[in-house]
């Protein structure tokens, strides 16, 4: 009789994780969020950054923390290739810009490319001053996004760093990295 190893559980997040990076001052707590993946299991996390992402921190830093890093200078494998790889595709932060973008199906840089080239729906992280977030414009974008089956992660009340002012103030902040693992964790399992 042969013994036949059982195969291993499905790990609860995704093991390829795609982490498409918009320019918004929120970027700066990415490097906790992506140790916080890493922690909890991910095992390759690939970034693309926007230029205005590399603006806030820059790529040779985040390739410090993760496993690939592409930008509109070094596309890598290319928009299709990095949609195929992924297992889970968020995007943390997302801007308004990035939201509107996506929404319309525009493609103005390498994230909004591979976003349109992901087969599987994708988890939206937005990251805007609350003003913009309670926008006409802002509201649509993120129903049409839920009409096409992505998920837009409702951003949490919070004191926030606001640039224009220097000040924290009561704001919108990011949700925890158990959240936004949860819930790129549920997309892919109904994908699935």
């Amino acid at each position: 009789m042969t013994f036949v190893p059982p195969k291993p559980p499905k790990p609860d997040v995704p093991q390829r994780l795609l982490i498409g990076v918009s320019g918004s001052i929120a970027s700066l707590a990415l490097p906790t969020y992506l140790n916080v993946f890493r922690a909890m299991g991910v095992d390759r996390m690939t970034l693309v950054l926007t230029p205005a992402a590399e603006k806030f921190l820059p790529a040779a830093t985040l390739a410090l923390i993760s496993d690939t890093v592409v930008t509109e200078a070094d596309h890598g494998p290319g928009h299709v290739a990095l949609a195929r790889w992924a297992d889970g595709i968020l995007v943390l932060p997302a801007t308004a810009h990035l939201l509107g973008c996506a929404a319309h199906g525009l493609g103005p840089n390498l994230l909004s490319t591979t976003l349109l080239a992901a087969e599987e729906p994708v988890v939206f992280v937005p990251a805007m001053n609350p003003v913009m977030w309670r926008g006409a414009a802002v509201r649509r974008n993120v129903r049409q996004l839920r009409a096409d089956g992505h998920v837009v992660v409702e951003p949490v009340e919070g004191q926030a760093y606001e640039v224009a002012t220097r000040t924290l103030r009561p704001g919108l902040t990011l949700p925890p990295p158990e959240t936004l693992l949860a819930a790129t964790r549920r997309v892919t399992e109904e994908a699935a």
